[in-house]
Protein backbone atom coordinates (compact mmCIF):
# COMPACT_ATOMS: atom_id res chain seq x y z
CA UNK A 1 0.00 0.00 0.00
CA UNK A 2 0.90 3.29 -0.75
CA UNK A 3 0.56 4.57 3.33
CA UNK A 4 2.85 2.05 4.20
CA UNK A 5 5.55 2.90 1.52
CA UNK A 6 5.35 6.62 2.70
CA UNK A 7 5.59 5.44 6.33
CA UNK A 8 8.78 3.27 5.78
CA UNK A 9 10.30 5.96 4.20
CA UNK A 10 9.09 8.43 6.79
CA UNK A 11 7.89 10.81 4.72
CA UNK A 12 10.20 10.75 1.43
CA UNK A 13 13.87 9.46 0.76
CA UNK A 14 15.74 12.44 2.25
CA UNK A 15 13.16 13.09 5.19
CA UNK A 16 16.13 11.60 7.93
CA UNK A 17 18.92 13.13 6.73
CA UNK A 18 16.51 16.32 6.67
CA UNK A 19 15.89 16.06 10.09
CA UNK A 20 19.55 14.84 11.19
CA UNK A 21 20.86 18.56 9.77
CA UNK A 22 17.88 19.83 11.49
CA UNK A 23 18.45 18.62 14.94
CA UNK A 24 22.03 19.39 14.63
CA UNK A 25 21.17 23.19 13.63
CA UNK A 26 18.82 23.59 15.97
CA UNK A 27 21.28 22.78 18.91
CA UNK A 28 23.99 24.45 17.59
CA UNK A 29 22.03 27.35 17.32
CA UNK A 30 20.79 27.19 20.75
CA UNK A 31 24.14 26.62 22.25
CA UNK A 32 25.83 30.09 23.40
CA UNK A 33 29.78 28.38 22.97
CA UNK A 34 29.81 28.24 26.72
CA UNK A 35 31.62 24.81 27.20
CA UNK A 36 32.32 25.45 31.17
CA UNK A 37 32.13 22.50 33.57
CA UNK A 38 30.63 22.88 37.12
CA UNK A 39 33.85 21.58 38.55
CA UNK A 40 35.51 24.81 36.85
CA UNK A 41 37.26 23.00 34.14
CA UNK A 42 36.15 23.60 30.64
CA UNK A 43 35.91 21.76 27.35
CA UNK A 44 37.65 22.69 24.21
CA UNK A 45 35.82 24.80 22.06
CA UNK A 46 35.41 22.32 19.00
CA UNK A 47 34.39 19.24 20.90
CA UNK A 48 30.53 20.03 21.35
CA UNK A 49 29.90 20.32 17.51
CA UNK A 50 31.97 17.27 16.92
CA UNK A 51 29.93 14.98 19.58
CA UNK A 52 26.64 16.64 18.51
CA UNK A 53 27.14 15.99 14.43
CA UNK A 54 28.08 12.14 15.41
CA UNK A 55 25.81 11.31 17.86
CA UNK A 56 22.65 12.86 15.48
CA UNK A 57 24.18 10.46 13.05
CA UNK A 58 21.49 7.65 14.73
CA UNK A 59 18.64 9.83 13.30
CA UNK A 60 19.36 8.01 10.14
CA UNK A 61 18.11 5.16 12.08
CA UNK A 62 14.51 6.83 13.67
CA UNK A 63 12.19 4.80 11.48
CA UNK A 64 13.61 1.45 11.62
CA UNK A 65 14.74 1.66 15.04
CA UNK A 66 13.42 4.18 17.04
CA UNK A 67 13.61 2.91 20.65
CA UNK A 68 17.50 2.58 19.91
CA UNK A 69 17.54 6.20 18.91
CA UNK A 70 15.90 6.96 21.56
CA UNK A 71 17.95 5.76 24.37
CA UNK A 72 21.52 7.11 22.59
CA UNK A 73 19.94 10.70 22.38
CA UNK A 74 18.67 10.11 26.08
CA UNK A 75 22.63 9.45 27.13
CA UNK A 76 23.36 12.15 24.55
CA UNK A 77 20.78 14.44 26.94
CA UNK A 78 22.81 13.71 30.23
CA UNK A 79 25.51 16.16 28.75
CA UNK A 80 23.72 18.81 30.68
CA UNK A 81 24.92 17.44 34.65
CA UNK A 82 28.50 18.38 33.12
CA UNK A 83 28.00 20.86 31.00
CA UNK A 84 25.12 23.05 32.31
CA UNK A 85 24.71 25.51 29.47
CA UNK A 86 24.65 22.86 26.91
CA UNK A 87 21.32 21.17 26.13
CA UNK A 88 21.25 18.87 23.10
CA UNK A 89 17.56 18.20 23.22
CA UNK A 90 16.55 18.68 19.10
CA UNK A 91 17.75 14.93 18.39
CA UNK A 92 16.28 13.84 21.84
CA UNK A 93 13.12 15.47 20.41
CA UNK A 94 12.70 13.89 17.34
CA UNK A 95 13.21 10.60 18.65
CA UNK A 96 10.99 10.92 20.91
CA UNK A 97 8.36 11.11 17.99
CA UNK A 98 9.60 8.23 16.11
CA UNK A 99 9.23 6.40 19.44
CA UNK A 100 5.78 7.56 19.56
CA UNK A 101 4.87 7.14 15.99
CA UNK A 102 6.01 3.60 15.23
CA UNK A 103 7.35 1.83 18.19
CA UNK A 104 4.87 -0.08 20.16
CA UNK A 105 2.37 1.57 23.05
CA UNK A 106 4.63 -0.24 25.56
CA UNK A 107 8.00 1.28 24.41
CA UNK A 108 6.29 4.61 23.91
CA UNK A 109 5.26 4.42 27.31
CA UNK A 110 8.25 3.99 28.38
CA UNK A 111 9.83 6.95 26.55
CA UNK A 112 7.17 8.65 27.45
CA UNK A 113 8.28 8.64 31.48
CA UNK A 114 12.26 8.17 30.38
CA UNK A 115 12.17 11.61 28.95
CA UNK A 116 12.03 13.29 32.49
CA UNK A 117 15.80 12.07 33.12
CA UNK A 118 17.92 14.37 30.56
CA UNK A 119 15.28 17.22 31.20
CA UNK A 120 15.92 16.54 35.31
CA UNK A 121 19.74 16.49 34.30
CA UNK A 122 19.28 19.98 32.63
CA UNK A 123 17.39 21.33 35.41
CA UNK A 124 20.05 19.85 38.06
CA UNK A 125 23.13 21.11 36.06
CA UNK A 126 21.64 24.88 35.56
CA UNK A 127 20.62 24.98 39.41
CA UNK A 128 24.23 25.48 39.98
CA UNK A 129 24.69 28.01 38.44
CA UNK A 130 21.63 29.53 39.42
CA UNK A 131 20.86 31.87 42.58
CA UNK A 132 17.87 30.09 42.96
CA UNK A 133 18.49 26.76 42.60
CA UNK A 134 15.28 25.49 42.94
CA UNK A 135 12.78 27.45 41.26
CA UNK A 136 15.12 27.09 38.61
CA UNK A 137 15.39 23.60 38.49
CA UNK A 138 12.04 22.93 38.85
CA UNK A 139 10.75 25.54 35.98
CA UNK A 140 13.76 24.25 33.43
CA UNK A 141 12.53 20.60 34.26
CA UNK A 142 9.02 21.52 33.83
CA UNK A 143 9.11 23.47 30.70
CA UNK A 144 11.35 20.74 28.93
CA UNK A 145 8.90 18.10 29.86
CA UNK A 146 6.26 19.95 28.49
CA UNK A 147 7.84 20.34 25.41
CA UNK A 148 8.20 16.58 25.42
CA UNK A 149 5.14 15.57 26.78
CA UNK A 150 3.67 17.60 23.46
CA UNK A 151 6.07 15.66 21.27
CA UNK A 152 4.80 12.78 22.49
CA UNK A 153 1.57 12.93 22.10
CA UNK A 154 1.53 14.35 18.46
CA UNK A 155 3.37 11.42 17.75
CA UNK A 156 0.55 8.98 19.36
CA UNK A 157 -1.91 11.52 17.31
CA UNK A 158 -0.10 10.90 14.02
CA UNK A 159 0.48 6.50 15.02
CA UNK A 160 -3.46 6.52 15.27
CA UNK A 161 -3.85 8.53 12.27
CA UNK A 162 -1.71 5.99 10.29
CA UNK A 163 -3.02 2.59 11.98
CA UNK A 164 -6.91 3.95 10.82
CA UNK A 165 -5.34 5.11 7.17
CA UNK A 166 -3.96 1.31 6.51
CA UNK A 167 -7.12 -0.39 8.28
CA UNK A 168 -9.18 1.90 5.68
CA UNK A 169 -7.25 0.80 2.84
CA UNK A 170 -6.79 -2.99 3.85
CA UNK A 171 -10.92 -2.23 4.30
CA UNK A 172 -11.06 -1.00 0.45
CA UNK A 173 -8.40 -4.17 -0.93
CA UNK A 174 -10.45 -6.55 0.65
CA UNK A 175 -14.11 -5.10 -0.78
CA UNK A 176 -12.19 -5.19 -4.30
CA UNK A 177 -11.23 -8.39 -4.19
CA UNK A 178 -14.58 -9.58 -3.08
CA UNK A 179 -16.06 -7.70 -5.89
CA UNK A 180 -13.69 -9.40 -8.09
CA UNK A 181 -14.15 -12.68 -6.78
CA UNK A 182 -18.13 -12.11 -7.12
CA UNK A 183 -17.35 -11.15 -10.98
CA UNK A 184 -15.66 -14.44 -11.78
CA UNK A 185 -18.01 -16.60 -9.73
CA UNK A 186 -20.77 -14.92 -11.61
CA UNK A 187 -18.80 -15.35 -15.17
CA UNK A 188 -17.93 -19.51 -14.13
CA UNK A 189 -21.86 -19.74 -13.43
CA UNK A 190 -22.94 -18.04 -16.87
CA UNK A 191 -20.31 -21.02 -18.63
CA UNK A 192 -21.36 -23.44 -16.77
CA UNK A 193 -24.92 -23.36 -16.91
CA UNK A 194 -25.57 -22.08 -19.91
CA UNK A 195 -22.40 -22.78 -22.28
CA UNK A 196 -21.07 -26.07 -20.94
CA UNK A 197 -24.42 -27.76 -20.66
CA UNK A 198 -25.27 -26.54 -24.37
CA UNK A 199 -21.99 -27.87 -25.69
CA UNK A 200 -22.48 -30.99 -23.74
CA UNK A 201 -25.53 -31.70 -25.12
CA UNK A 202 -24.32 -30.75 -28.94
CA UNK A 203 -21.51 -33.04 -28.36
CA UNK A 204 -23.35 -36.40 -27.08
CA UNK A 205 -25.54 -35.50 -30.16
CA UNK A 206 -23.06 -35.18 -32.54
CA UNK A 207 -21.42 -38.47 -31.44
CA UNK A 208 -24.59 -40.14 -31.97
CA UNK A 209 -25.73 -38.87 -35.07
CA UNK A 210 -22.60 -40.02 -36.42
CA UNK A 211 -22.79 -43.59 -35.10
CA UNK A 212 -26.17 -43.92 -36.86
CA UNK A 213 -25.23 -42.34 -39.76
CA UNK A 214 -24.83 -44.15 -43.50
CA UNK A 215 -23.58 -41.29 -44.74
CA UNK A 216 -19.72 -42.26 -45.73
CA UNK A 217 -18.91 -38.77 -45.48
CA UNK A 218 -19.26 -37.91 -41.80
CA UNK A 219 -16.62 -34.83 -41.65
CA UNK A 220 -19.12 -32.61 -41.11
CA UNK A 221 -20.91 -34.39 -37.51
CA UNK A 222 -17.07 -35.10 -36.63
CA UNK A 223 -16.12 -31.20 -36.98
CA UNK A 224 -19.06 -30.80 -34.99
CA UNK A 225 -18.10 -32.97 -32.33
CA UNK A 226 -14.46 -32.03 -32.76
CA UNK A 227 -15.47 -28.71 -32.15
CA UNK A 228 -17.63 -29.22 -29.04
CA UNK A 229 -15.06 -31.38 -27.17
CA UNK A 230 -12.54 -28.45 -27.98
CA UNK A 231 -15.08 -25.78 -26.76
CA UNK A 232 -15.71 -27.74 -23.27
CA UNK A 233 -12.01 -28.35 -22.58
CA UNK A 234 -11.53 -24.59 -23.22
CA UNK A 235 -14.42 -23.98 -20.80
CA UNK A 236 -12.82 -26.58 -18.22
CA UNK A 237 -9.60 -24.60 -19.05
CA UNK A 238 -11.22 -21.27 -17.83
CA UNK A 239 -13.04 -22.67 -14.85
CA UNK A 240 -9.58 -23.75 -13.34
CA UNK A 241 -8.59 -20.26 -13.67
CA UNK A 242 -11.55 -18.95 -11.30
CA UNK A 243 -12.11 -18.70 -7.34
CA UNK A 244 -12.00 -22.11 -5.63
CA UNK A 245 -15.74 -21.00 -4.75
CA UNK A 246 -16.12 -21.67 -8.73
CA UNK A 247 -15.90 -25.95 -7.91
CA UNK A 248 -19.07 -25.29 -6.31
CA UNK A 249 -20.87 -24.45 -9.52
CA UNK A 250 -19.55 -27.42 -11.07
CA UNK A 251 -22.39 -30.04 -12.19
CA UNK A 252 -22.78 -32.87 -8.95
CA UNK A 253 -24.63 -36.23 -8.38
CA UNK A 254 -27.80 -33.99 -8.69
CA UNK A 255 -27.23 -33.58 -12.18
CA UNK A 256 -26.94 -36.77 -13.24
CA UNK A 257 -30.57 -37.61 -14.35
CA UNK A 258 -30.30 -34.87 -16.46
CA UNK A 259 -27.05 -36.03 -18.26
CA UNK A 260 -28.14 -39.89 -18.42
CA UNK A 261 -31.69 -38.63 -19.56
CA UNK A 262 -29.94 -37.09 -22.82
CA UNK A 263 -27.84 -40.09 -23.37
CA UNK A 264 -31.06 -42.19 -23.35
CA UNK A 265 -32.80 -39.86 -26.05
CA UNK A 266 -29.66 -40.89 -28.15
CA UNK A 267 -30.49 -44.61 -28.20
CA UNK A 268 -28.67 -45.77 -24.93
CA UNK A 269 -30.37 -48.50 -23.17
CA UNK A 270 -29.40 -46.52 -19.86
CA UNK A 271 -29.24 -48.60 -16.47
CA UNK A 272 -28.87 -46.77 -13.10
CA UNK A 273 -27.81 -48.75 -10.18
CA UNK A 274 -27.04 -47.65 -6.43
CA UNK A 275 -25.00 -49.94 -3.82
CA UNK A 276 -24.19 -48.93 -0.36
CA UNK A 277 -26.06 -45.97 1.78
CA UNK A 278 -25.48 -42.60 -0.03
CA UNK A 279 -23.94 -39.87 2.17
CA UNK A 280 -23.18 -36.00 2.18
CA UNK A 281 -19.77 -35.54 -0.30
CA UNK A 282 -17.30 -32.68 -1.05
CA UNK A 283 -18.55 -30.74 -4.07
CA UNK A 284 -15.02 -31.66 -5.30
CA UNK A 285 -15.49 -35.33 -5.02
CA UNK A 286 -19.46 -35.18 -6.88
CA UNK A 287 -17.74 -32.69 -9.67
CA UNK A 288 -15.43 -35.88 -10.44
CA UNK A 289 -17.63 -38.50 -10.32
CA UNK A 290 -19.89 -36.90 -12.44
CA UNK A 291 -16.94 -36.12 -15.13
CA UNK A 292 -15.86 -39.96 -14.92
CA UNK A 293 -19.49 -40.83 -15.76
CA UNK A 294 -19.61 -37.97 -18.14
CA UNK A 295 -16.73 -39.15 -20.01
CA UNK A 296 -17.88 -43.05 -19.88
CA UNK A 297 -21.74 -42.26 -21.18
CA UNK A 298 -19.75 -39.83 -24.15
CA UNK A 299 -17.49 -42.86 -25.31
CA UNK A 300 -20.17 -44.93 -25.06
CA UNK A 301 -22.06 -43.35 -27.51
CA UNK A 302 -19.23 -42.75 -29.64
CA UNK A 303 -17.75 -47.06 -30.05
CA UNK A 304 -20.69 -48.73 -28.66
CA UNK A 305 -23.80 -49.78 -31.29
CA UNK A 306 -27.06 -48.07 -31.23
CA UNK A 307 -29.30 -49.78 -28.47
CA UNK A 308 -26.23 -50.85 -26.70
CA UNK A 309 -26.42 -51.65 -22.51
CA UNK A 310 -24.93 -48.53 -20.14
CA UNK A 311 -24.50 -49.43 -16.79
CA UNK A 312 -24.08 -46.40 -14.19
CA UNK A 313 -23.21 -48.15 -10.98
CA UNK A 314 -22.84 -45.88 -7.77
CA UNK A 315 -21.05 -47.82 -4.78
CA UNK A 316 -21.43 -45.78 -1.51
CA UNK A 317 -18.37 -47.33 0.39
CA UNK A 318 -17.95 -46.34 4.35
CA UNK A 319 -14.82 -43.55 4.45
CA UNK A 320 -11.66 -45.12 5.02
CA UNK A 321 -9.68 -43.91 7.96
CA UNK A 322 -6.60 -43.42 5.46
Amino acid sequence: MSTGRASANWGGRWAPGILMLAAIGVDLLFWDSDVRLIDGGALPLWLPPLVTVLVHQSLWWCRSRPFSVFWVQIAFGLVSLAVPLWQPFAGLLIALYAVATWAGTRQARIALGAMLVPFLAHGIGSAQTSVVPLQTMLVLTGLWWSVGAATWFAGRRRSATTARLRKWHADQEALLEAATRQERLALARELHDGVANTITTVLIQAAVARQGSSDPDQAGLTGIETAARRAMEEIQAMLRLMPREAEALGPGLADLPDLLAVAASAGLDVRVTSLGTPRPLTQATELAVYRAIQEGVTNALKYAPAGAACEVELRWEPPSCW
